[in-house]
């Protein structure tokens, strides 16, 4: 793995110094002026104070400007596990995430990421009084912050999050706990977001624009859309262990305005190129994911090359080849196998505006009041995916009821061969039990919101959709499952907070720190 990418370091230093040096200019422009002329009125739209933190906040809920961190944050373990990608090469003898061993140096980095760019920011405007000075600025820390501890507790289940901050060894909330406070924030930024809208659109969109790193620019209506959309994905998220609260807080969701077409996909450019790109290309170290290649290749999906360039081992002669996770490796590695395709592409994805419709379409298929139907919404999720990509046939694909998966082949290690996991299709049919058409809408969605592992691993886990390969070697020292559950919690935690760790172990899971522990949404 590369420890230093001094290059992706630099651009997040410039960053931060252009935004200081931005704030400081402002500053001396405004100490220059007869402070008769400033107004009350212009004081409290003096956003630089309040608003320098988040363009950091937005860039790490996933660290997307310094490569190396991305790969051990996101690559290594949660993009293999949602069946994304998988490793080339046998790191470490092939003992290492992809094999379910777990490589403290790189999990390490789930945790340090959003804890020092977004918990800790969000720390400092509260102890600097911002929820009272910039409360609509404030609350857009809310939703990064909200993004950055779903993650977090879907990956490793208890998390230091009401109470963090306060000091080292704070304890640790349960998922039910965290999940809680989720929806309780994001109600919170929407209600102050909308205030600030209605009392000045005009003033308050600029206000932020030159601080969004998204494509919004600042738009406070579209943020409010993406706080929404959030807490349906949320509402998705528990709607097995709490219904009630899911249909709740979905419906509420969803009355109060999603994601839109119109809106494009919450995205962070990274002024560059994609971190993906290098560590495909320049470092050699992801390739597509055998279950891309099968599912997508049966489906006949024209977005599967976008996702994927052409092996260039010239013994599979121009196809997309897929690598299975946890592959064994004999004398030939995977490195002439399919990389990635995110070539020319310098934003990195953290809500796909299609994931919108997917969530309305189960929310109306568990009889949730989304404003439609199952298959409206299935069937739209698709169209707004096909035009994201700028790829045609949407209309022959709707109305593909005879595509499958492929069985997977492996030219070099026979012993990776697997048969189809699913005989799922494209077309909606009415008359199919409810299990199918969630599979459909689970399976379609992974598609679209490609390439985020962590929804899609999470997604999996709760629904066990789509069906995805087992790895091909499990080293794993516990035992008790087939697919990973969770990350156990590295010392980047433990070390500061092990009594909090222990006692989080103990009540919340079953006593044994196990990547085989079901998080508290997880039931079946």
């Amino acid at each position: 793995m590369k420890k230093i990418n001094l290059k992706y370091k630099s651009v997040s230093f410039l960053l931060f110094f252009g935004l200081f040096l931005t704030s400081c200019m402002d500053y001396l422009q405004e100490i220059n002026v007869d402070q008769k002329l400033i107004t009350d009125e212009l004081l409290r739209h003096d956003a630089n104070e309040g608003g320098v933190s988040l363009p950091g906040m937005q860039l790490g809920v996933v660290d997307v400007l310094t490569t190396w961190r991305f790969e051990m944050q996101q690559n290594l373990n949660a993009d293999n596990y949602g069946g994304y990608m998988s490793l080339p090469s046998p790191f470490f003898d092939n003992r290492n995430t992809g094999t379910y061993v777990m490589v403290d140096s790189w999990n390490s980095q789930i945790w340090a990421v959003p804890s020092q760019k977004v918990l800790d920011q969000w720390v400092m405007m509260k102890k600097k009084n911002f929820d009272t000075l910039y409360p609509d600025l404030y609350s857009l820390g809310i939703i990064f912050k909200t993004f950055a501890g779903h993650r977090l507790a879907d990956v490793f289940g208890p998390i230091p999050y009401s109470r963090y901050g306060e000091s080292s060894d704070v304890a640790f909330d349960s998922v039910e706990d965290s999940y809680d406070i989720f929806f309780k924030e994001l109600k919170e930024a929407v209600d102050i977001l909308k205030a600030a809208e209605e009392e000045n659109p005009t003033a308050d969109q600029i206000r932020y624009a030159k601080f969004d790193r998204s494509r919004y620019g600042g738009d406070y209506a579209i943020w409010v859309r993406v706080a929404n959309t959030l807490r349906l994905r949320l509402a998705i998220r528990i709607s097995k262990v709490d219904p009630v609260r899911a249909k709740m807080e979905a419906e509420a969701a969803v009355s109060d305005g999603v994601l839109m077409s119109g809106d494009g996909s919450f995205e962070m450019s990274t002024g560059t190129i994609h971190p993906l790109e290098t560590i495909t290309a320049a470092w050699q170290e992801t390739r597509i994911n055998a279950m891309v290649e099968t599912l997508l290749g049966g489906f006949n999906d024209p977005r599967i090359n976008e996702f994927a360039v052409p092996a260039s081992d010239a013994a599979l002669g121009g196809q997309i080849k897929g690598v299975r996770s946890g592959a064994i490796f004999g004398s030939q590695p995977y490195i002439g196998y399919s990389q990635v395709n995110f070539f020319n592409n310098p934003y990195v994805k953290l809500m796909d505006v299609a994931e919108s419709y997917f969530l309305r379409a189960e929310g109306a298929l568990r009889g949730w009041n989304m404003g439609g139907s199952a298959k409206d919404f299935y069937e739209e999720g698709i169209r707004v995916s096909f035009n994201a990509y700028g790829v045609g046939g949407v209309d022959a694909y709707l109305d593909n009821n005879t595509g499958t998966q492929l069985p997977y082949v492996d030219v070099y290690n026979p012993v990776n061969n697997i048969d189809p996991t699913t005989d799922i299709t494209v077309k909606w049919e009415e008359s199919d039990t409810f299990e199918r058409k969630l599979e459909r809408i689970i399976t379609q969605k992974w598609i679209a919101i490609y390439p985020d592992g962590q929804e899609a691993w999470s997604e999996f886990r709760r629904t066990g959709y789509p069906k995805l390969y087992p790895i091909a070697v499990n080293y794993s020292e516990f035992s008790g499952g087939t697919f990973i559950k969770r990350i156990t919690y590295p010392t980047s935690i433990t070390n500061s907070s092990q009594s909090a760790v222990n006692q989080a172990i103990s009540e919340y899971l079953g006593g044994e720190d196990s990547i085989y522990t079901p998080l508290w949404w997880d039931v079946d």
